[in-house]
């Protein structure tokens, strides 16, 4: 059987896929993916790559704007010889411009302000990202329309598009050869027009169920991995679609008659409209493979709540828990949560287990971490 990896994906289709967050004012969504005959072979933590398409509106427009034809013929760098339209609907990157497009605009443009304001920009990663961040190559052209390139000379300031990383949501002893995903929608506005993220939009708006062929591929862990020893206990901090995992995780722990005990932090916007496989969480109560459960609704009341205050609030159980050898993980936002969750953490063990913070943060950081790597976390 032919190995499918990142090189050499597999041709999947989507058989299911619902919305979870109906009436919240957010858009997340669990998507199914048929892995049949694929050979594929993935684990709880393991993630699942996805190669996304370009929208053909962007692509139309960006072929109009930069005054192409389409038919060009264009060396793509890992591909070869593809035609222009083709190139910009699978291989390269357009829903955002990078530094090389910039870099090649201010080439072509005359002496003066505006090509002193972008290279000031190049000069400046954090002022440049927060250019680019809102920009694609449209945006730039509209901005100085005298700038004119040629197919392969626009072709080669684009980045290959990458795969999207998703957490898998579902064990393969419980779903077979189906892979689950939970995945946030990203919509916005920019310059009066509306866009999507490259792969959440592909899949929302343009993917066809059981039709439209979507290559993927399993990007495995080494360490985001349940305990070998069953026995184990643990705490599991997945807010938003940071839950995926952790559904994988109790599918798993349950199929396997684990007997450690499972423990919960989930949050989100409301309890009505985002509270994410809530009526699984309750099966799972029911058969006593979901031990505790802990939520945080952050929009239900006037005073916002988050999953590390409901952790700071069990400070005695949940260090009781660590003592008695619980692994303790974390998926989902790397630039607020993770962070407040680890501060929180820390703050625990100084409490709970009478430490100056120096002695703290070492156990966490090292002796928790590191060492006996019973904390483990799957940021992004």
């Amino acid at each position: 059987m032919t190995k499918h990896d990142r090189k050499n994906p597999f041709l999947s289709k989507i058989k299911e896929e619902y919305c979870i967050s109906e009436n919240s004012g957010k858009e997340t969504n669990h998507y199914v993916f048929d892995i049949e005959r694929s050979g594929l072979r993935y684990k709880p933590g393991d993630s699942l790559g996805v190669f996304p398409e370009n929208d053909p509106e962007l692509i139309s427009l960006t072929i109009n704007k930069l005054g192409f034809y389409g038919n060009e013929d264009v060396e793509v760098k890992g591909v070869g010889k593809i035609e222009l339209r083709d190139a910009l609907k699978t291989e390269l990157t357009i829903h955002r411009a990078g530094r090389k497009f910039v870099v090649a605009v201010v080439g072509k443009l005359p002496e003066g302000d505006e090509k002193n304001k972008l290279n000031e920009l190049l000069e400046d990663r954090d002022k440049l990202e927060e250019y680019l961040n809102v920009r694609d190559c449209v945006d730039i052209i509209n901005e100085n329309p005298d700038v004119v390139f040629e197919a392969q000379e626009f072709v080669d300031t684009l980045q290959n598009i990458t795969p999207r990383l998703y957490s898998i949501s579902s064990s393969p002893k419980v779903h077979g050869d189906e892979v689950h995903t939970t995945i946030a929608v990203v919509r916005y506005e920019n310059f009066e027009r509306k866009r999507s993220g490259l792969t959440t939009g592909y899949l929302a708006d343009r993917m066809q169920v059981k039709e439209t062929e979507i290559p993927v591929y399993i990007q495995a862990t080494k360490e985001f991995i349940l305990p070998k020893d069953g026995s184990k206990d643990v705490i599991m901090v997945g807010p938003g679609t940071g839950i995926a995992p952790f559904r994988a995780f109790i599918e798993e722990r349950e199929r396997t008659h684990s007997t450690g005990k499972n423990w919960l932090f989930f949050g989100d916007w409301y309890e009505e409209s985002t509270f994410f496989y809530k009526d699984e969480w309750k099966e799972f109560m029911k058969r006593g493979s979901l031990n505790k459960l802990t939520t945080a609704f952050s929009r239900d009341q006037k005073k916002k709540v988050y999953v590390q205050h409901r952790i700071e609030q069990h400070s005695k159980e949940i260090w009781k828990w660590i003592k008695k050898g619980a692994y303790f993980y974390v998926c989902g936002d790397k630039e607020y949560m993770a962070k407040d969750v680890h501060e929180t953490l820390i703050k625990i063990v100084e409490k709970e287990g009478k430490m100056n913070r120096e002695k703290a943060e070492e156990y966490v950081n090292k002796t928790l971490m590191k060492e006996e790597k019973r904390y483990l976390r799957d940021v992004y």
